[in-house]
């Protein structure tokens, strides 16, 4: 574990991680779509924030069973 401080931070973070990726993940489909559809880009944002965080929340327990597993 000492070696990877990358797993270190994204296991400290937990559920920040997640919502960071939700949040990076909307804002991008909020600005690819917003010039095809206006304002309503709003709503397949919506649907990114919860997909990046599902994403987001599944990486972070992933590397919690592989770190527990290899420990």
């Amino acid at each position: 574990m000492q070696n990877f401080p990358a797993l270190r931070l994204i296991l400290k973070l937990g559920r920040w991680w997640a919502l960071c990726c939700g949040l990076i993940a909307a804002a991008a489909t909020a600005l690819l779509l917003y010039p095809l559809l206006g304002a309503l880009a709003i709503l397949p944002a919506l649907f990114a924030l919860g997909f990046g965080y599902y994403l987001g929340k599944s990486y972070v327990e992933l590397v919690t069973i592989i770190v527990t597993t290899v420990n």
